[in-house]
């Protein structure tokens, strides 16, 4: 896998879609629609039929538009249009690299959408689609994680997206960094909307068609076209991949409304290293197949002016197959073949099922003027079915015995439930002070495990535009399944614990403008780490896709700290949006030797600008400036990698040396152009504009080893690997 990242983005192209403007400038994907707004959850106005029953509730909660701001339970939250991020350059359309933007926010590399929020990995990140929990959204995932490389929902079907990076209340699912709540379309058509785009990378699109019960229906889907210009991206393979979306919405009474969810992916790539290049980095054979899907059903009963509850019902199932060949067994050519041969030793196999299936309540109560309660359960089956395999173990990168170890095979099977329920009060004084506060009790079957996590928070209006926040949580999570079932002791693994700490300042908060700083301090502990290897834990563990898989035993004692300050500004000026934020913070994690070292996504600088500019109803440009302290990187043991043909970490140096900065500039511009109710909607645009080379990370050259041993250059073994270059980005959108 050398010198490819030159030339090919590794599937970061998402499905373009971009903004349709109106005569008036107002982008036509913005909510046409009232909602009822209390804290998470945004009841719509379906139909006049209902307003009358619905506009009741308003004495208790808020109605307002999309764009509009309002004051809810304290906490860090965040907002992405629909419109910002189809407009947006160098996010192809994708919401989760726009919301790498916001603060607090870094990324692992320019080839996947991974959203790693204040030092956090992937896997501590909840997704929900219209309240529906959607356990991973993106193609292309690996094991045990939400990351991925391209996100299964096509953005022009979502309203918008709220972020929340800390402090959130007891209402949501446990998770260790943050919540991602994306709202689907709310257009209230009175007639069908279709929408069709094509790129360079995919095609599809959406239709969403009015009902007589004065609901809608949504259906859309897209496939990946980049299999049909190349055969390879950079990974010596292409990535395939097909989405689709159905949601309905429906007013059964003034009192009752139902929606369903249907978000179904499916993937594949074939990683094929060139045997005959002596540059190769790699030396696995890979065939990745996957599908996921996440099926939902909601019904909302308002009960009187003061209150309604929600029933929530969903099942979701993923599914992965992994099969692995090594080209040189033992970095060593294998018997009957010759160096330039294409003879294979399998060395893996993966076959993994995961499904859950859950029932949720929640119940919503106003108090008078100044008291809100939320209160409410969850209940779930998870089940597990893995068929995992590594015979051989592997000569594994970290450690110079080249003896293979951790040969392992497991193959459970079983169904375990996981019970939560949880209470939050938010209590107004005013119009001045909220403060919140609340807790939720979740146990584990698996392992037997009861977790007892508080929640408290307040915000303090100095003015009508500044406020003062702080909020303080305990969040517990359960590792992934495949971890916890790849080794006997790994049975025994705790729930992952943070605590956050978090305090700020909004200076100015205003329909157009807003700017504000804010700190932050997370705590971990009962973090999975190696019992192999005392430096090693989960926070600092490379990346092996396209690699073979490492499975390795472990024991929850290892701990991080992260902490940060954040400066946020946002400012919308006549036809221009303007957004720019900088963060200085630390992230470090330590192994079962207690010693602190910098995590991966230790990136102790982060600097994010961004602009859009409307000038009619015609023309859109958009750019996007990154820049970002080097990432850390873990060298490898020179002498005895190039000794025995193969890659050695030095474990004594984890994440111990960093990189150059990372900068990159991406810009786009978009024309419109009308012909009667149909709009067509051109972009071009490049990204890495400058062509920066911004580093990615080492990797060995196996085949020279094997060919010419290095040995008197070892450091020729080594390869230096760039994220993307320069890339352009192009294609169309049909609106009628």
């Amino acid at each position: 896998m050398t010198r490819h990242y030159r030339i090919y983005p590794l599937l970061l192209l998402s499905f373009y879609t971009t903004v349709i403007l109106a005569q008036n400038s107002s982008p036509l994907l913005a909510s046409n629609t009232n909602s009822v707004k209390r804290d998470t959850e945004t009841v719509s106005i379906p139909s006049a039929s209902s307003v009358a029953a619905i506009a009741i509730v308003r004495t208790n909660v808020q109605i307002r538009a999309d764009s509009a701001p309002a004051r809810e339970t304290p906490g860090t939250n965040y907002h992405a249009r629909s419109s910002d991020i189809l407009s947006s350059a160098g996010t192809y359309g994708d919401f989760s690299r726009y919301l790498q933007l916001f603060p607090g926010v870094v990324f692992n590399s320019d080839e996947s959408d991974d959203v790693l929020v204040r030092g956090g990995n992937p896997i501590e990140n909840l997704y929900l689609v219209d309240g529906i929990e959607v356990p991973n959204i993106n193609h292309m995932s690996t094991p045990g994680t939400t990351g991925g490389l391209v996100s299964m929902i096509d953005t022009a079907t979502v309203q918008g997206v709220d972020f929340r990076t800390g402090g959130y209340d007891a209402s949501y699912e446990e998770r260790l960094s943050s919540v991602v709540d994306i709202h689907t379309r709310e257009s209230g058509t009175i007639r069908r909307h279709s929408e069709m785009d094509a790129g360079f990378v995919g095609a599809g699109g959406f239709t969403e068609i009015p009902l007589s019960s004065g609901g809608t229906l949504l259906v859309a889907a897209h496939r990946s076209l980049l299999n049909l210009f190349t055969n390879d991206i950079g990974l010596n393979g292409v990535p395939v991949y097909t989405n689709g979306l159905i949601r309905g919405r429906w007013s059964l009474t003034s009192s009752d409304d139902v929606s369903v969810l249907s978000l179904s992916g499916l993937d594949s790539i074939n990683i094929t290293p060139n045997p005959r290049d002596n540059a190769e980095t790699g030396t696995i054979q890979t065939q990745y197949s996957g599908w996921r899907t996440t099926n939902g059903l909601r019904w909302r009963h308002v009960y009187s002016p003061s209150s309604f509850g929600i029933v929530t019902a969903s099942d979701s199932e993923q599914h992965q197959n992994i099969q692995q060949q090594d080209q040189l067994i033992n970095n060593k050519i294998p018997r009957g073949g010759g160096f330039n041969s294409d003879v294979l030793t399998p060395v893996y196999s993966e076959l993994t099922d995961d499904g859950i299936t859950s029932l949720k309540f929640d119940e919503y109560l106003t108090v008078g003027k100044h008291l809100d309660l939320t209160a409410g359960g969850v209940s779930r089956v998870v089940r597990v079915n893995y068929a995992v395999t590594q015979p051989l173990g592997q000569q594994t990168p970290f450690s110079s015995d080249p003896a293979r170890s951790d040969a392992t095979s497991f193959y459970p099977h079983f169904a375990t439930n996981e019970n939560g329920t949880y209470g939050q009060v938010t209590f107004k004084f005013a119009d001045r002070w909220i403060l919140g506060g609340g807790g939720r009790l979740q146990t584990f079957s698996f392992g037997g495990h009861i977790t007892a996590t508080p929640r408290a928070s307040t915000s303090f209006q100095l003015s009508k535009h500044t406020e003062l926040h702080a909020s303080f949580g305990e969040y517990a999570q359960m590792p992934p399944f495949i971890y916890l079932t790849a080794f006997p002791q790994n049975h025994f693994l705790n729930p992952i614990r943070a605590r956050h700490i978090v305090a700020g300042i909004d200076l100015f908060t205003s329909d157009r403008t807003k700017l504000s700083i804010e700190g932050y301090q997370k705590n971990y502990h009962d973090y999975p780490a190696s019992t192999e290897y005392p430096t090693l834990s989960l926070a600092n563990m490379v990346d092996t896709f396209g690699q073979e898989s490492v499975w390795l035993p472990m024991s929850s004692v290892g701990q991080g700290l992260t902490r940060g300050i954040e400066l946020y500004a946002e400012k919308r000026v006549g036809s221009f949006l303007g957004q720019a934020n900088i963060a200085y913070s630390r992230s470090l994690f330590s192994g079962a030797d207690r010693i602190m070292r910098p995590g991966n996504f230790d990136l102790p600088l982060v600097f994010n600008c961004a602009g859009i500019y409307r000038p009619g109803s015609r023309y859109e440009a958009s750019f996007r400036y990154e820049y970002t302290s080097g990432r850390p990187y873990t060298p490898f043991q020179l002498v005895e990698s190039t000794e025995q043909h193969r890659p050695i970490y030095d474990l004594t140096e984890i994440n111990a040396l960093r990189a150059s900065a990372y900068s990159r500039l991406d810009f786009q511009a978009g024309r419109i152009f009308h012909f009667g109710e149909t709009q067509l909607i051109a972009y071009g645009g490049l990204e890495n504009a400058l062509d920066r080379q911004n580093f990615l990370g080492y990797a060995w050259m196996p085949r020279i080893g094997a060919m010419f041993d290095c040995l008197t250059r070892a450091d020729h073994c080594q390869q230096e690997q760039y994220q993307m270059g320069l890339f352009p980005n192009f294609g169309a959108r049909v609106v009628f």
